[in-house]
């Protein structure tokens, strides 16, 4: 019943594209500077199960994912977040990030 352009809730479980590792989704949204410049990302993850490794996330995109494993917890609070993650995302300054240009960054 997931509508598109909707963010998979906190404690989500997926494999992005060209990966077999779970990552658990730990943040929505996320502005994120790179170099001299900041993009948006849909999520932010950790290793599952090993959670986080120091202060490094994951980050990827709805279009990355190749599975989802696990879905995690929705209740009126998670789609209030929700919508206006998707308000702020419609508004959003800066260009979507690309995943693989930050391989080597």
């Amino acid at each position: 019943m997931e509508q598109e352009n909707r963010f998979l809730p906190l404690g989500s479980i997926c494999i992005v594209e060209g990966n077999t590792k779970k990552i658990m989704i730990i943040a929505r949204a996320l502005a994120v500077k790179v170099g001299e410049k900041t993009y948006y990302f849909d999520y932010g993850a950790s290793l599952y199960p090993e959670g986080m490794i120091g202060d490094s996330l994951i980050y990827f995109n709805q279009e990355n994912i190749a599975d989802v494993v696990h879905e995690g917890f929705r209740d009126k609070e998670n789609e209030e977040m929700e919508n206006n993650i998707v308000k702020w995302v419609e508004q959003c300054p800066f260009p979507k990030g690309d995943p693989l240009s930050l391989i080597n960054t």
